[in-house]
């Protein structure tokens, strides 16, 4: 007998399709295919599409925003956990981020999803910024934006940027700051 699939299951599925087939694949009849589940076995976590999108926006949020915060934050010091920041979104398959951006020209909910996690984001860099560096919180929230802008940008071009080219990005990024006088503990 087949396994039952649990509600994350169900969303990490859909997460993966959605990478890579956009969000055609997360019609019922699509999901119940990938999955070789009955609708039955959706529906047993869900109530429809509206519901699933809902779950999974937030599966979404905690899965590759909370997560990777949290997973961060083991670090001590600001400047580490700016690298550590670094090198695990660098590691993370960005085909879920560029799917969604795509899919938020057309949806306001995912619009909304989106903006929100942004900003959870650009703030989060710019509180570490601000602990590492010496410098007033706009400007932590520019430089924090200028990194998230180049991060989201290299996803979203046609022509692919590889992991080397956004690493030396990254570096000219770390290079700029460097050369930000320390915050005084």
């Amino acid at each position: 007998m087949a396994k039952r699939l649990s509600k994350t299951d169900w969303l990490d599925l859909g997460l993966h399709g959605l990478a890579e087939a956009g969000p055609a694949a997360l019609r019922i009849d699509a999901m119940c295919v990938r999955a070789k589940r009955t609708k039955g076995s959706y529906y047993h976590h869900f109530s429809g599409r509206e519901d699933f999108t809902d779950h999974l926006l937030h599966h979404w949020e905690q899965k590759l925003t909370e997560a990777v915060i949290k997973k961060t934050e083991q670090q001590q010091d600001p400047v580490e956990k700016l690298i550590a920041l670094n090198r695990i979104t660098d590691e993370l398959d960005m085909g879920v981020e560029t799917a969604l951006r795509r899919w938020a020209g057309t949806n306001k909910e995912v619009a909304a999803a989106i903006a929100k996690v942004d900003k959870r984001r650009i703030d989060y860099v710019a509180s570490l910024l601000m602990q590492a560096k010496d410098i007033p919180s706009q400007q932590a929230i520019d430089l924090a934006v200028m990194n998230y802008a180049s991060l989201i940008g290299t996803q979203l071009m046609f022509t692919p940027i590889n992991r080397e080219r956004r690493r030396r990005i990254a570096k000219i990024y770390v290079d700029v700051l460097d050369g930000l006088p320390d915050h005084a503990p």
